[in-house]
């Protein structure tokens, strides 16, 4: 039974099953609220109390004095924490769906993928804390959130976006102002009266949202949706609206449409890619994605052209939402490779499906390794002396965590600042290299670089559909909202030349799954 969701991995949004009661948690060590007292007691500024991967759920700790403590990947569900001292406090991948946190304090608070799922935190204070995590149906009535860093963390967009899911929860009278809300999913939330003066907000979604009498000044909401969004009484002074999409909208006084030639009226097939970033693109055409646009283009009879920009932070809203300040024409019209229901751009129907993979060097007493699971049953003191690399929040570690390997965990990131580097790196120089013994990526970066070593033969072990845990995931293009006929093109592009499609990513090593989540196994 694992609960994390590996949400940056190729998801876009996945449903969080019912959360377990306190008896349903294995391996978390379950404690009361004297032991938690006791703790804390022995706790300094120096030597905060450790309670990481602790079970604490459904106790009355309300008022209590956390001290900066270590609560990563505790389990805090239905407790009682009215009052409490979370400053500082380090929350990543903590579990409080239900939790009562009214008038808390989580000033400077690391609550990194943490699921807040129905939580209460009516008239808290998060001002300063780095949030990004499930705040589905929760209650921030009147909480202070200012100045806090709740922007998406942009991973390789071919592996998911994670950002602040604060999906029909209650704003009302909450003041957000001064942070940094970037891409934040606001649908069906509640937002009247709320302060949202200076605001980041560009990319985020308010779908149905009530910003009735809501302080937008100064805020930046340039390429974000509104469809079905109320803002009567609003404050939009000097707000930043450019690029915005808007549909439905109620009381609001602002030009809403930009007009633009439709996709492909030139008969270019304008497509946005990544300059360095294989097995997926870059700038020489040698990428997989590079092959099925080339495809496409030759199948529609025009000319190919790509708009090149980094897949992370700012990918879409400068390529796919972007426009061309000298012909006002978006500047591209195809993103070709997305989760199916990313939140940013409207998804086809899948092309394929793949999975996340581990891959190890054969020779070094790993061969007997032929599923994920074969790794436990090693020898334990081989187990306990594999340096495991993973990109954090992902399935995989999700998986490691699960199987209390998380201690032999070398850490990576999907993106880095520097667009020179890419993922498969992790691949092909460090596990080559020896730095790490296994390594566990998105299954497209593991096939690629496996058949692609010349110093070392590697072996690549995908993932199965795991109750739990989601590894597998379908693989879409993404044109505009409200693109309909283009995408419907796009589709039939798909359908009809899917032979060839699928020839295309078995050459380059692509784990693929059929309907029914079983491995094709390569011809």
């Amino acid at each position: 039974m694992n609960r994390w969701r590996g949400r940056l991995a190729i998801a876009a949004v996945l449903l969080l099953p019912q959360s377990p009661g306190a008896a349903d948690w294995p391996g978390y060590e379950k404690l009361t609220r004297e032991q938690v007292v006791a703790a804390l007691a022995e706790a300094s500024a120096s030597a905060p109390a450790d309670f990481y991967s602790k079970n604490l759920s459904g106790l009355d700790l309300s008022g209590i004095d956390f001290k900066g403590a270590n609560l990563t990947a505790a389990v805090l569900n239905r407790s009682n924490l009215t009052g409490a001292n979370l400053s500082r406090c380090n929350l990543t991948v903590s579990f409080a769906e239900g939790t009562n946190l009214a008038e808390a304090n989580l000033q400077g608070a690391m609550m990194f993928s943490m699921q807040l799922q129905g939580a209460n935190l009516k008239g808290a204070n998060l001002s300063g804390a780095r949030l990004i995590g499930d705040l589905r149906k929760a209650n921030l009535e009147g909480a202070v959130l200012t100045k806090m860093d709740g922007a998406a963390d942009m991973k390789n967009q071919s592996m998911g976006l994670m950002r602040a899911n604060i999906v029909s929860a209650n704003l009302r009278g909450a003041d957000l102002s001064g942070s940094d809300f970037s891409r934040a999913d606001f649908s069906f939330s509640d937002l009247s009266g709320a302060h949202l003066v200076g605001t980041r907000l560009s990319g985020a979604e308010f779908s149905g949202t009530d910003l009735r009498g809501a302080n937008l000044a100064r805020a930046d909401l340039s390429g974000s949706t509104f469809i079905d969004t109320d803002f009567t009484g609003a404050d939009v002074a000097d707000a930043n609206f450019t690029a915005a999409t808007f549909r439905g909208v109620r009381g609001l006084a602002v030009q809403t449409a930009q007009q633009s030639q439709p996709a492909g009226d030139e008969r270019v097939l304008r497509v946005c890619q990544d300059p360095n970033n294989l097995p997926f693109s870059n700038r020489a055409g040698e990428g997989f994605e590079n092959k099925i646009a080339e495809l496409l283009a030759r199948e529609l009879g025009w000319t190919l052209e790509y708009t090149w920009f980094p897949q992370r932070m700012g990918f879409i809203r400068n390529t796919l939402r972007g426009r061309d300040p000298e012909s006002n024409r978006f500047k591209c019209d195809l993103v070709v490779g997305l989760p199916v229901g990313f939140e940013l751009a409207s998804t086809t129907r899948p092309y394929y499906r793949s999975t996340y993979a581990l891959v190890y060097v054969k020779g070094k007493g790993l061969d007997s390794v032929t599923a994920p699971e074969g790794l436990l049953d090693l020898e334990p003191a081989k187990l306990k002396s594999l340096k495991l690399g993973v990109v954090g929040q992902t399935p995989p570690a999700d998986w490691l965590l699960t199987h209390h390997l998380f201690d032999q965990v070398v850490p990576y990131q999907t993106q880095s600042g520097d667009p020179e580097r890419y993922p498969g790196e992790m691949v092909e120089k460090d596990l080559v290299a020896g730095k790490i013994d296994v390594a566990f990526v998105w299954g497209p970066i593991a096939g690629y670089f496996a058949e692609n070593a010349t110093s070392a033969k590697l072996a690549v072990v995908p993932f199965e559909p795991t109750p739990g845990i989601q590894f597998d995931f379908r693989i879409a293009m993404g044109v505009r909202f409200g693109e309909r006929e283009w995408k419907d093109r796009i589709e039939r592009l798909l359908e009809a030349n899917r032979g060839r499609i699928q020839a295309i990513l078995a050459a380059y090593g692509v784990p693929l799954l059929d309907d029914e989540g079983r491995i094709i196994k390569a011809q």
